[in-house]
């Protein structure tokens, strides 16, 4: 098995972790204090092949948006889509309405803060279908009832969005 090039970070953690960034796909590994450099580097090359995977999807997505005329387009998209979605979304589920802010995202597309009642989106999704940024609404509106994705969020979107899956599957690029 050949060893790709990573950066180890270590860190107060139970388990190794391995992610691939965009744009350029570098490989980032952050492992236990105690564990040693060679049990590193035969986790990092067990997994080889999907490093691989992960770095040519890396270098085929899109650069992420940040400042000029594509950001701002992107933001402006938002800003008319949300106001509608969130009105609608909260009402079918009986939420109170949250507050929302469109916000520079790399990990998340999405995130929620029930006590504040308040989400955030991703400016990303400016870039995606309507209905990829919908099922984000309908996705972090539901954390608003249940804060993890366990057997009851699962339940509470099957009932408000049954292709949820599908549409989640499309959001991730699988």
């Amino acid at each position: 098995m050949e060893l790709p090039a990573y950066t180890l970070t270590r860190k107060r953690m139970k388990n190794m972790r391995i992610r691939v960034t965009a744009p350029h796909g570098e490989v980032l590994v952050s492992a236990p204090h105690h564990v040693s450099k060679k049990a590193i580097d035969q986790f990092v090359a067990s997994r080889a092949s999907w490093i691989a995977a992960a770095q040519l999807r890396a270098q085929a997505a899109p650069t992420p948006l940040t400042t000029g005329p594509e950001a701002d387009a992107a933001r402006a998209r938002l800003r008319e889509l949300l106001p509608s979605l969130i009105a609608y979304w909260s009402l079918a589920m009986g939420a109170d309405e949250p507050t929302w802010t469109i916000r520079r995202m790399t990990t998340r597309w999405g995130s929620c803060n029930a006590e504040r009642k308040h989400i955030n989106i991703a400016l990303e999704l400016g870039r995606k279908d309507e209905e990829l940024l919908e099922y984000v609404v309908v996705h972090e509106i539901a954390h608003l009832f249940v804060q993890n994705h366990g057997p009851q969020f699962t339940a509470l979107m099957n009932q408000y969005l049954p292709e949820w899956r599908s549409l989640r599957a499309r959001l991730n690029g699988r």
